[in-house]
């Protein structure tokens, strides 16, 4: 399982939404168009390659990713009280836990893509609220606003699905460098060796935990 978080200043999202439906149109792209990684192809490579530009460029924009190793090693009844929904919130705990600060507040919207999403995301937002309100520099209490839309309305979650994609598909041992195979290759094979050149970070490893910009959580379950 891979999850992940996209987040940029509140006072930027318009401009953002802007500068990312103008960059559709420059590749002759309705400006509406859902980006998603499943349509990465060799002919919409230079679009792709420029929204991972953009992503390095804007430097509010910041991703987190977590990935969720060896799920069939999970051993609920031990850790997890026996309940596949406790874990599936403690993965969205881990994820935001680390990327949140508590000294800004935060507008959270989320695309619903499975039954435990919504349920989990109330969760963490409540513990979330409750922990970091005890450490929070803000006059008032650290809040959390969440609501689901489509991800067909948000610029921001269409750019990470690119990166969520292209994480998943390396974890998945489906890359194959261009040096592996002289023909052939994909337009997510291109992707992916682009992401990992220009973030100078290798997605099937986690990063430091104090990087900031983008940031790759490998997680494994305890034995």
């Amino acid at each position: 399982m891979v999850i992940g978080a996209i987040s940029c200043p509140y006072e930027e999202k318009q401009q953002i939404f802007s500068e990312l439906r103008e960059l559709k149109e420059k590749y002759n792209m309705n400006s509406r168009t859902e980006t998603k990684w499943i349509k990465v192809s060799n002919s919409k490579l230079s679009y792709y390659k420029e929204l991972v530009d953009y992503f390095i460029k804007k430097e509010d924009i910041r991703i987190r990713i977590l990935v969720a190793q060896n799920k069939k090693g999970l051993d609920h009844i031990k850790f997890n009280g026996g309940n596949y929904t406790n874990w599936y919130f403690k993965m969205y705990y881990y994820l935001l836990n680390k990327f949140i600060d508590e000294n800004y507040q935060y507008y959270m919207m989320f695309d619903q893509k499975d039954k435990y999403t919504k349920n989990s995301l109330n969760k963490v937002k409540n513990r979330l609220e409750n922990e970091k309100t005890k450490t929070t520099l803000i006059n008032n209490k650290f809040y959390i606003d969440i609501k689901q839309i489509n991800s067909k309305e948000s610029e921001l979650m269409q750019l990470l699905d690119v990166f969520l994609g292209a994480t998943s598909y390396r974890n998945r041992n489906l890359y194959k460098k261009t040096n592996e195979i002289k023909k052939n290759i994909n337009g997510k094979d291109k992707v992916i060796e682009y992401i990992e050149k220009k973030t100078k970070k290798q997605l099937n490893k986690s990063t430091s935990p104090y990087e900031n910009k983008f940031n790759l959580f490998l997680w494994r379950p305890r034995e």
